[in-house]
């Protein structure tokens, strides 16, 4: 029977390990190393899936590691994992994400007018601006194209 310091403790090392999860270099670190091959390892992993219950996940600061947790279920995955540009891939793909929530909760928490700001330029508005400048910039690639050709055809002439 674990006293209630342990338990405590417990939950604590299981909450920052499964955290620890949401690490891709950390999970190519334990593949390298062969933790995803041993049958303990991956029953450790296996046990560790109660985290996905609402009162134990709500203490979580890192969710992702959840979908991490639920990842290493996979043979595939794991073995993924010990190669680093796949380690690097899934990298990549946490800092859109991360990239991608910070700039939307952003847009929704930016209220018009307060302190003097305005709301950020819609993406559409910010594509058609930038559609805009391209316009101009063929235009004028394309004036200049001609100018060229008239200039070459005089000089070709005389």
């Amino acid at each position: 029977m674990e006293t209630a310091e342990s338990e405590k403790t417990r939950f604590e090392v299981e909450c920052e390990f499964v955290q620890a999860l949401a690490n891709p270099n950390y999970l190519n670190f334990l593949a390298q190393r062969g933790y995803f091959k041993e049958e303990y390892f991956v029953n450790y992993l296996r046990y560790l899936l109660y985290w996905k219950q609402p009162q134990y996940a709500r203490c979580l600061k890192f969710p992702q590691c959840l979908h991490m947790l639920e990842a290493l279920q996979s043979q595939q995955f794991r073995d993924a994992m010990a190669y680093g540009p796949s380690a690097k891939y899934v990298e990549d793909q946490v800092v859109l994400q991360w990239q991608f929530y910070l700039r939307k909760r952003n847009r929704l928490f930016m209220i018009p007018g307060e302190e003097g700001q305005d709301l950020e330029e819609s993406d559409e508005d910010a594509d058609n601006k930038q559609k805009d400048t391209d316009d101009e910039e063929d235009e004028d690639m394309v004036k200049a194209a001609d100018t060229e050709a008239a200039e070459s055809d005089t000089t070709s002439t005389k």
